[in-house]
């Protein structure tokens, strides 16, 4: 056990989850699905989600089958210590490059709507800096932020897409049901992977006070990101129709650009999003950063994490400088995914919930 990081409950292990899908992939997500379905994306956006939130409540039984073990252990306990330490430098490479890519795009949003003649090496620093000091407090800590951010952010998004509505025309989301069931099928990977975060649970599972819930808290924390990718692709769509999302490189920022409040004391409601937008995508970096972490202890049959994650962040810095544009930053994510996603969000955790699941049913026939 890890000296550092204690308990959690099953409402932090959903806060936490949240917080880590709504991150960098809201921002493109109504383009994709635009570019996939055209007026029709809310469809595969449905059908992925569904899908996403059958494969939660899958990693919610293997967390509820090994309370208390950490994701190593789980490996080593199904797929043999040797294979268990290829799966953790598996998952530990796909965790730093995800929070060194999210990282970037951070980096590059903010440069290019507040921070513009900022350098971006410093606000690279501050984040990574901040992301590391909350490393080392554990995952209590991570609990509780996520626990106090979660109502007031819910409250700000839900207050930004009302004033968003003003000039909604529901015609541009017309016509529907127009797609084909092979374009449903293309689509429903790209909308499963606009939900990474979830797994997570995987390597958080191991703290939770009450492993039996959660199978029901991964599929809750995934709906709920459902509906907030429903409401956003909605008035993304309602406000400039599919020919002119395509065209967008962040459809969501751009979706509030011109939002005009009359007689309200708020000039840019642009600079709100943004600020509801940073802590939503630290809750995102956060979370990558301290698997990543884990996974490493772990590896090495530490006790502790703390004095990895300082170690850590000059591998991540390095690895975000690789892109040197944000087309750049994307095509890694995408290939990140192709690559290595696959196997980690799903191959291997099937492959360890069947060996459960077999081992399962041979121990109930072996007490009869």
């Amino acid at each position: 056990m890890f000296l550092n990081n204690d308990k959690i409950s099953t409402p932090h292990m959903i806060n936490i989850m949240i917080l880590n899908m709504v991150g960098v992939g809201i921002l493109t997500l109504p383009r994709d699905l635009t570019e996939g379905a055209g007026t029709d994306g809310w469809i595969i956006l449905i059908i992925g989600g569904l899908v996403t939130m059958g494969f939660s409540a899958l990693y919610g039984y293997i967390v509820k089958s090994f309370p208390g073990k950490s994701y190593f252990e789980i490996a080593s306990l199904t797929l043999t210590k040797p294979i268990a330490y290829l799966v953790g430098i598996y998952f530990t490479i796909y965790f730093i490059g995800m929070t060194a890519f999210v990282t970037r795009i951070f980096v590059d949003v903010i440069r290019t709507y507040v921070l513009v003649r900022t350098p971006k090496e410093v606000i690279l620093l501050s984040i990574l800096f901040l992301a590391v000091y909350l490393n080392r407090k554990g995952i209590e800590v991570l609990g509780r932020l996520a626990e106090l951010l979660i109502i007031p952010l819910a409250v700000a998004i839900f207050l930004l897409f009302a004033v968003s509505w003003g000039k909604f025309e529901a015609a541009n989301l017309l016509p529907i049901f127009q797609i084909s069931f092979k374009e449903v099928l293309q689509g429903i990977p790209l909308v499963f992977f606009s939900f990474l975060g979830f797994e997570v649970i995987l390597v958080f599972g191991m703290f939770l006070n009450q492993p039996k819930k959660s199978v029901k808290a991964a599929p809750i924390a995934v709906f709920v990101v459902l509906l907030l990718y429903l409401l956003i692709n909605t008035s993304v769509m309602g406000n400039f129709g599919d020919n002119q999302v395509q065209r967008l490189i962040w459809p969501l920022l751009t979706n509030f650009e011109n939002v005009d409040l009359p007689g309200a004391f708020i000039e840019n409601v642009g600079v709100v999003v943004m600020s509801v937008w940073v802590f939503t995508v630290f809750t995102t970096i956060s979370p990558m950063y301290l698997a990543g972490n884990l996974l490493i202890a772990q590896l090495l049959q530490g006790r502790e994490h703390n004095y990895i994650a300082l170690s850590l962040m000059p591998v991540i810095y390095l690895v975000s400088q690789w892109s040197d544009s944000v087309s750049d930053t994307y095509q890694y994510v995408e290939m990140l995914t192709n690559y290595i996603g696959y196997g980690v969000m799903i191959i291997i955790p099937m492959v360890i919930l069947l060996i459960t699941v077999v081992k399962g049913r041979h121990r109930k026939e072996e007490g009869r």
